[in-house]
Formats: C-alpha cells, structure tokens, sequence
C-alpha cells in the first residue's frame, strides 16, 4: 500500500518482555488514543512470564476450563480463543477513525497476515493462509467428507490455537503458527495477534515455528516483521518509545481498573 494520503505509522518495538496486564492495558490505551490522534501505531512486545489471556466474549464457564490456574490471567479487548502467550511475538495495530480501512476492517487481516507470510517466507518459513492451504488440498484429492464434517461447527476448544479459521496463518502441514483477532470502537480497529515462535513446555501438542521449521531464521523476522506491519498500513513511519500521552493514558486505565476490583 503506497497511497501517501495514509497515516503516518508509529512503531514501537518493546524490547523488555512485559506482563499480561501491562500488554494488554496498553493495547487498550493505544485503542483509545485512536479516536484522538491522526497516527497509525504497530507495537511489537513479549511477555515476561507464560500467561493466559481470554477472549473478551469467554464468559465465566470458559473461564472455568482454564488449564493453567497457576498462570496470571487477564482479559483481551478482542474475540476469539483463549491464548497461552510463551514464546512468542505478539503484534498489535491500532488504525485511527481517519484511516481508510475503517470503511473496511476486515480487510486488515488480510495486510496484516500477507505481510507477516512474506517475512516468515523470507526467514526459511513455508506458510500460507488456512484457506489458501485448505483450498491446495482440496485440490489434490476428495476431501473424504471433511467439509461436511467441518460446516457441523462442534463445540470449539478453549485454546486459540487449536481453533480454526480462514485468516489463520499455516504452516506448510496445515499447523497454525499465526493468530489475529480485533476489536473496534468509536471508529478505531485495535487488532492484534500472536507468532508462535516456539512450543511451550506448558502446551507440548501445539507447535512452534522452531519445531516445525528446523531453518527458521529467527533474526530475519525480528529485523523485518515491524517495518513490514508498518508499510502494510501506511506509508510514512518512524521508530520510537512511548510518548507522554500514552504512559497517561496507561495510568488512568489501571487506575479505573484498581478502583473497580475494590
């Protein structure tokens, strides 16, 4: 996308893991900013320690299937699936109320996750999405009544990651290693998603990228993934910390947040 009437873009690249509740309240911060300001942000952060983040839509009973009780846990501002966030980059995208694709926000899945496929691709990674991947195979016999079986839509696992959909990104043996979801509000689109880099020791049965792909370069992907997030939305973008707006916007939610849990 080069149409210079875009945004310009933010990057912030958190190179401190941080916790659950700090990620996740500042996604919520830079929602809100996004009804303010005329910028685009794309964040890059990790997490210090395994935690488990549920869909903003899982009520109490999901809550209770939870597996890992011990964890911290908090709650997103997306849908979807609950999420085991270890050994992972997580992005996050905020478009303001001005950008484009606000008509059309769905359609931010689909840069978001091209952008990401080239730079896994780039970094010895063979995938694709889930409908394309699926889209192959049908091609290359009967699908032995698969689609028939998928279109009955039996309960969905608690975990994202053993959920499925279109826009997820695949490996090439059908796995998949990337997951998105959004939230919109007062005309600003937050969505944000989680590369898994490696298996956890806590969910041995979902694979990373490592163990997929023995030649993952991980250097690669961290050297490209926030300039190719940030061209897929705009033209013009710089590199920075947090700024002064943000930091008080951070503080005014966790303080809304530490009154109501009184």
């Amino acid at each position: 996308m080069t149409n210079p009437t875009l945004p310009a873009v933010d990057v912030i690249v958190d190179e401190t893991p941080m916790s659950g509740q700090f990620n996740m309240t500042m996604d919520a911060a830079m929602l809100q900013l996004g009804a303010v300001r005329d910028i685009s942000v794309i964040r890059i952060y990790r997490w210090s320690v395994p935690t488990v983040t549920m869909g903003y839509f899982q009520g109490a009973a999901a809550s209770l299937e939870n597996p890992f009780p011990e964890l911290p846990c908090v709650r997103r501002l997306s849908g979807g699936g609950a999420i085991l966030h270890d050994n992972e980059f997580t992005y996050s995208c905020v478009l303001p109320a001005c950008h484009p694709l606000r008509q059309d926000p769905s359609s931010l899945y689909g840069l978001m996750h091209a952008s990401i496929i080239e730079v896994l691709n780039n970094s010895g990674v063979a995938c694709c999405l889930r409908s394309e991947h699926e889209a192959t195979q049908r091609s290359i016999g009967p699908d032995n009544g698969t689609t028939q079986q998928s279109q009955e839509k039996p309960d969905e696992p608690f975990l994202c990651f053993l959920r499925q959909n279109a826009n997820d990104i695949v490996h090439s043996t059908g796995l998949k290693i990337v997951g998105s979801a959004q939230r919109r509000r007062k005309g600003v689109t937050l969505q944000h998603g989680s590369i898994l880099l490696s298996t956890s020791p806590l969910t041995p049965t979902i694979s990373g990228i490592e163990q997929l792909c023995p030649s993952f370069d991980r250097s690669t992907l961290e050297k490209n993934l926030a300039p190719a997030l940030a061209t897929a939305v705009g033209q013009n973008w710089q590199i920075r910390g947090y700024d002064e707006m943000e930091l008080q916007a951070f503080d005014q939610i966790e303080s809304l947040r530490a009154s109501d849990a009184q």
